[in-house]
């Protein structure tokens, strides 16, 4: 009876002590859980993303010439609309010809007095020689007649080359069109004096199908690209990369075009390296001159380490950084380095590893040190089922 009683007085104190240390800890957890703050939470990973290249440029055309004259005259006419598609060959001015049609005459008379000379001479030569075979002429009087001979058949040949001069600069009086394309206005009007010297054109041609853009690539990103490939981080789309075209105002063109060349020099005073692609402009929508924005298509990064954007914050300072959780729950700030974007991710180059949790939810209230508890997005169907099952309880 009286171990009894001992026993009793010590082991109801045991257990009340026991009982009350097991209410501290659960306590203590309720606490911490309800002093941590709900966040949601994005799993590192990774995926195949693309390498876009988002530049900016303008249209040139792809084939240009300026209509200069060849011959000074006088315009006579002006044989084209301003503003209308021309074709190679067709005429365009008409320079008055009568100079170079007298200049054409003066050169054929030229030419039958020098061939008449030539056979007055020819014959000369002939009967010389069959003379001094009879030695009745000297050898001298023979010579003579042979060089006269030759001096006349040079002259017919200056005579036809004058002839053609001549004929070249009167064909020169109709100006015709070297390419095809859409033709600008005139310089010139009727009655106006053109010079063969004059550096202002009569008017311009430009190819408008297909069209050059030509874009400006910052050096840094041409090297890395170039790294990149070189050290297999990065693969090809094969052949030429293909490029979209984008208008000032957000608008895509329809018409996808290629990476034509990247030029091989720097550009001294933008610093950019110029890429040129070429894109089809069946309707002429683009014109030379105009502004437009180019994506091209580089290649692809198979094994790209990405994070959703919403979880990176990004400072004045060009800082980025996120927030890890750590193996106690508690939020770690993380510096991250960004190269690109694709749908709704960056991709980060070095801070983190696929695998890392990182907070994307209250970002204003979470600080390093904080600890921090994942909740899960309820859908709907649950959400409106939970009513339902808290009534039938």
């Amino acid at each position: 009876m009286f171990l009894s009683s001992i026993n009793k007085q010590h082991i109801l104190p045991s257990a009340l002590a026991v009982a009350l240390l097991l209410s501290g800890c659960g306590e203590a957890e309720q606490t911490t859980q309800a002093t941590s703050l709900p966040v949601d939470v994005y799993t590192v990973s990774t995926m195949e993303v693309p390498i876009v290249s988002n530049l900016t440029g303008r249209v040139s055309a792809t084939r240009r010439a300026e209509v200069r004259p060849q011959v000074s005259g006088i315009v006579q006419k002006r044989l084209f609309t301003e503003g209308s598609n021309v074709v190679a060959g067709d005429q365009l001015y008409q320079i008055d010809p009568s100079l170079y049609e007298a200049e054409v005459n003066s050169a054929k008379a030229n030419l039958k007095s020098a061939e008449a000379n030539l056979y007055a001479t020819k014959l000369r030569a002939d009967r010389y020689r069959q003379l001094l075979s009879q030695k009745a002429v000297s050898k001298q009087d023979y010579d003579d007649a042979q060089a006269a001979y030759l001096q006349a058949d040079a002259a017919v040949k200056a005579a036809e080359a004058s002839l053609e001069t001549a004929n070249i600069n009167l064909a020169y009086t109709k100006v015709y069109a070297p390419i095809s394309g859409r033709i600008s206005k005139s310089n010139f009007t009727e009655g106006s004096l053109v010079s063969a010297q004059q550096t202002s054109p009569l008017t311009t041609i430009q190819q408008l199908d297909p069209m050059y853009v030509d874009l400006g690539q910052t050096v840094e990103d041409h090297l890395a690209l170039r790294q990149a490939l070189s050290a297999g981080q990065m693969r090809t789309t094969g052949g030429k990369a293909p490029v979209d075209i984008y208008f000032s105002n957000g608008q895509k063109y329809p018409h996808q075009g290629q990476l034509e060349f990247s030029d091989v020099t720097v550009d001294e005073t933008t610093g950019m390296v110029n890429v040129r692609a070429i894109v089809p402009n069946p309707d002429n929508t683009l014109l030379p001159g105009m502004f437009l924005r180019g994506a091209i298509h580089e290649g692809t990064v198979p094994n790209a380490v990405v994070v959703r954007q919403d979880a990176v914050i990004r400072e004045a300072g060009g800082l980025s950084y996120v927030y890890t959780i750590d193996d106690h729950g508690v939020a770690q700030r993380t510096i991250v380095k960004l190269a690109t974007e694709h749908e709704g991710h960056f991709v980060v180059s070095a801070g983190l590893k696929p695998g890392d949790r990182v907070v994307c939810s209250n970002l204003q209230k979470v600080r390093s040190g904080t600890p921090v508890v994942e909740v899960t997005d309820q859908k709907p169907a649950d959400a409106a089922a939970a009513p339902e099952a808290g009534s039938a309880q």
